[in-house]
């Protein structure tokens, strides 16, 4: 078995940690997050803070997994991802056993692909992607790093999703509509049109609300 240190031991962590026994592909040695050192989540010690990533490295250590969620600001989870690749290691992708993904899908590192996830043909998920618990992503469609899509949401044909942008729980987004850099579209919206960079879209048909800071 591969080993595995987990960066953070949140919610999402737990979530991921389940995900992972289920592959039995890896073995999670420990987990870092200086909030909670000693404490044991989902079975596993948090060992400390990122300062061990050196030395685990050095212990032969090479790949991780970003275990910190995001509820509509990804910036926590995007600069560990870059602090961690900085420090030498890789990124394991984490897919949930009962997702169903086309085989023709490209995963790029360190995504996060949860239970009952549908992917459909030629999609495209970048690095430090999530694609929460029941989500479908139909053909064609492109997540760029970083983004979350939160439970329940369907991407319809053709959706381009930008980097860190965050969707919203059971959102809907129409074929071939492009969500923005850093754009957060709120639960439940039904997104008809582009949503530009670092705004926030609530509402049906989805308006915009504010900026995002």
């Amino acid at each position: 078995m591969i080993q595995v240190i987990g960066i953070g031991a949140g919610g999402h962590a737990k979530v991921v940690l389940d995900i992972l026994q289920l592959m039995n592909e890896y073995r999670v040695i420990g987990l870092l997050d200086p909030v909670c050192v000693g404490a044991t989540v989902g079975g596993v010690m948090v060992l400390g803070g990122d300062e061990l990533l050196p030395r685990l490295h050095s212990e032969g250590i090479t790949s991780a997994f970003i275990g910190v969620g995001g509820v509509g600001d990804n910036t926590s989870r995007i600069n560990l991802f870059e602090k961690v690749k900085a420090a030498g290691f890789t990124f394991v992708n984490v897919v949930h056993p009962s997702s169903i993904l086309a085989a023709s899908v490209q995963l790029g590192q360190g995504a996060t692909i949860m239970a009952g996830v549908i992917i459909n043909p030629d999609a495209r998920i970048g690095d430090n992607v999530i694609v929460n618990t029941g989500v479908i992503v139909e053909h064609d469609c492109d997540i760029a790093s970083h983004a979350h899509i939160s439970p329940g949401a369907v991407l319809c044909g053709g959706v381009r999703v930008g980097r860190g942008a965050h969707v919203g729980a059971g959102a809907t987004l129409r074929q071939g509509v492009t969500i923005g850099d850093g754009a957060l579209v709120g639960a439940g919206a039904v997104v008809v049109r582009d949503v530009a960079p670092r705004v926030m879209v609530i509402g049906v048909p989805a308006h915009v609300q504010s900026k995002v800071k």
